[in-house]
């Protein structure tokens, strides 16, 4: 990508709302993570570079360090978050600061109690605060002025969860009218010749949530009524037997390598899930 291209993208950002900032300028990083919990050893000798943009740089000194231990994490900083420090001995009651004590470094919020002492406060109600006591040698490095995070990972299963869902809501806005699945069980019955090809029926009835699936029961009657005189009129025990391994799936997912049903039998099973499918959707 050349500068032109990345302006581009910028200005597009731009126009739709976003305020996109360019990684322009460098700042010391420093290669030791300092605690949020017990105070550590301060930082690394030799500084490497992180490029922040320009715009977010104030005139003060400013360097960035990794953080590690949780006793920030109410406010929102967290083991492998970078922090931004100015460099700035007096904070306000409330700043989140880079303390040394006695040559120890950690990150807790400053305040002072009623009566003037200086105090180093956990967000974590699992530590305790700590007083700055007369006797220590403690020096104020600096305020943290940002926290840097990586973009967070969702887990699959959780993406896979959550797009189910959205299928399930996309398929309830399309509710299939009852006199067109009435219809489609009397269009479909000639092809049954074996009552439990009914499964097929019922599993694509089950992808359009025209029938909650492994309710066998409710889609029997449905037959029941629709085509009472069929000489093979399902049975809920003898398809809910079928319900294994790719049949309890949606119909696009069958497998005939992975299913209770081999050669023939189990194209004649696809045959009618697919014409239910084409019937129901108006084909």
């Amino acid at each position: 990508m050349n500068e032109e291209e990345l302006k581009e993208i910028l200005r597009k950002l731009r126009e739709q709302g976003w305020n996109p900032l360019l990684c322009d300028t460098p700042v010391p990083l420093y290669d030791t993570a300092v605690r949020c919990g017990q105070p550590t050893e301060a930082y690394g000798e030799c500084p490497d570079k992180i490029m922040l943009p320009k715009d977010l740089l104030s005139m003060q000194l400013e360097f960035t360090i990794w953080v590690k231990g949780d006793s920030m994490k109410d406010a929102g900083i967290c083991q492998g978050d970078m922090v931004k420090v100015v460099c700035d001995d007096c904070p306000q009651d409330g700043d989140i600061v880079l303390a040394s004590i006695d040559g120890e470094s950690t990150i807790k919020t400053y305040c002072e109690d009623e009566e003037g002492f200086p105090w180093l406060v956990p967000q974590n109600s699992n530590y305790t605060p700590i007083p700055l006591k007369d006797k220590m040698n403690v020096r104020i490095v600096g305020r943290i002025s940002e926290i840097i995070k990586n973009a967070p990972r969702m887990s699959y299963r959780d993406c896979q969860r959550m797009i189910k869902k959205a299928k399930m809501a996309m398929a309830e806005t399309h509710e299939i009218p009852q006199q067109r699945v009435s219809w489609a069980i009397r269009e479909i019955a000639p092809m049954v010749k074996i009552a439990r090809q009914w499964y097929a029926v019922h599993r694509a009835m089950a992808d359009l949530n025209v029938v909650k699936d492994g309710d066998y029961e409710k889609f029997c009657n449905m037959v029941k009524v629709e085509v009472p005189q069929h000489s093979h009129l399902p049975k809920s025990d003898e398809l809910q037997r079928l319900a294994m391994l790719s049949f309890t799936k949606p119909v696009r997912y069958w497998n005939a390598e992975n299913a209770p049903v081999k050669g023939k039998r189990f194209n004649d099973y696809l045959m009618i899930a697919n014409r239910t499918t084409e019937l129901l959707k108006g084909g």
